[in-house]
């Protein structure tokens, strides 16, 4: 039995604490969680056999309670809180972003390994069967050279009400930025996932475009990777078309993903081959299959209760983390690459983002 604490109890906090009071997670126990204000606290006293503190200082004074902590706190507290957690020996789970600076995201996931600890984090959507599919079919190689690459999301339309639901939302002092360290962060993760990081990017951010605030609600990032491949990503959180596209353009597969339909297209000869010796002017040699998969939709607390499940198994059998600490780097070089980018208006080489 692996037992937890939860620091922090906004939504995503309360949601993970009913997960775990419910036993949807096999193995898993909540005995403590940390509430700041009064009325978390009298939510927190309505659970079932489970300590409440006033501050993460009040929790870390008790480590006989838990063995691990999972991390729901406005993003900027997260690396104190993890290492805090790690010096105890504890494992942790943390929500999306890591940190907001690169070099935070890098001690803490360096401190977890040398100290033997689990350090997750909660990238739900790569628990969803279509994205799943699509990595393992990049891993065998199916795409041939991939070329490019193109992903939209729109997905997460967020009104005036949500931007000041809290006072630390869509601020430069409270989250670090906007769409990109916050919403983004899913899908950035889902691109390093896929395709890793690139060598070279340019992005345009654009802050306040429909909002009145200084962080961003659009972003454009085109990107370069040293074998040539070139991507271009998308997020807005402001635009009333619902839009989440993915689509990779290989040498000898090509796909598109819309939602929960991925159409593979499979070419009858490489691309490449056929365009240095065929003797036609054009696609007249070429022949298309076409194959569409429908994936079952699948809610978003299934997904959560994945990774949970999953965090819980890693560290009593070990079982590896889906997203661990170590990923959260990627998205955040691509999200920092991004803003350094927006404020020089030059193209960033990602190795020298830190």
């Amino acid at each position: 039995m692996l037992r937890i604490a939860v620091i922090g109890t906004g939504n995503m906090g309360r949601k993970y604490s009913h997960m775990i009071q419910e036993q949807k997670i096999k193995d898993l126990v909540l005995t403590a969680v940390v509430c700041r204000s009064e009325s978390a606290q009298e939510w927190g006293r309505s659970l079932h056999d489970v300590e409440v503190f006033r501050s993460a200082e009040e929790l870390f004074a008790h480590p006989d309670l838990y063995d691990a902590v999972l991390i729901a706190t406005p993003h900027k507290l997260h690396p104190s809180l993890a290492l805090q957690a790690f010096s105890l020996n504890k494992h942790v789970l943390c929500e999306k972003p890591a940190a907001v600076e690169v070099r935070d995201a890098r001690t803490m996931a360096e401190t977890a390994a040398e100290r033997k600890l689990k350090y997750g984090l909660v990238f739900h959507l790569r628990t969803r069967p279509e994205y799943v599919a699509l990595k393992e079919m990049i891993q065998q190689g199916e795409f041939g050279t991939i070329h490019r690459v193109q992903m939209t999301n729109t997905r997460y339309f967020r009104t005036e009400a949500y931007h000041h639901s809290s006072p630390w939302r869509s601020t430069l002092e409270g989250e670090g930025g906007g769409a990109l360290i916050n919403q983004g962060q899913h899908c950035l993760d889902l691109w390093a996932m896929l395709f890793g990081v690139p060598e070279e990017l340019q992005a345009m951010v654009m802050r306040g475009k429909y909002n009145d605030f200084d962080v961003e609600d659009e972003a454009t990032i085109l990107m370069k990777y040293k074998d040539g491949m070139t991507g271009s990503f998308l997020i807005s959180t402001a635009e009333g078309m619902y839009e989440e596209k993915l689509v990779i353009s290989g040498s000898r597969k090509a796909a598109i993903l819309e939602g929960t339909t991925l159409k593979v297209i499979t070419f009858s000869s490489d691309t490449d081959k056929y365009r240095s010796s065929a003797t036609t002017h054009a696609r007249e040699g070429l022949q298309e299959t076409v194959q569409e998969i429908q994936f079952e939709e699948t809610s978003g607390d299934v997904l959560y209760e994945r990774i949970l499940q999953n965090f819980t198994n890693a560290v009593l059998k070990e079982e590896p983390l889906i997203a661990s600490g170590k990923d959260g780097i990627s998205s955040l070089l691509l999200t920092q690459g991004a803003y350094r980018s927006e404020d020089s208006k030059k193209r960033i080489r990602i190795e020298d983002v830190e």
